[in-house]
């Protein structure tokens, strides 16, 4: 299953808990949060302070063809 087909698909239980990435949150004492499938999905993740992180995915070409 490729990354387009994330966004695409209509059946997100199955691969919803897939962890994609670790990042820091931008809230008080910046936690490190694990952002998954599902949370690229809304758009949103939440650390465990409660604040909501906005999610942006940027799309580059490699380093060749720069």
């Amino acid at each position: 299953m490729g990354i387009l087909n994330w966004f695409t698909s209509s059946n997100g239980d199955d691969d919803s808990h897939i962890v994609v990435k670790s990042a820091r949150s931008k809230g008080y004492g910046r936690p490190i949060i694990d952002i998954t499938v599902g949370d690229i999905r809304k758009g949103i993740v939440a650390d465990e302070d409660g604040y909501r992180n906005e999610v942006v995915l940027f799309l580059r070409k490699n380093k060749k063809d720069r």
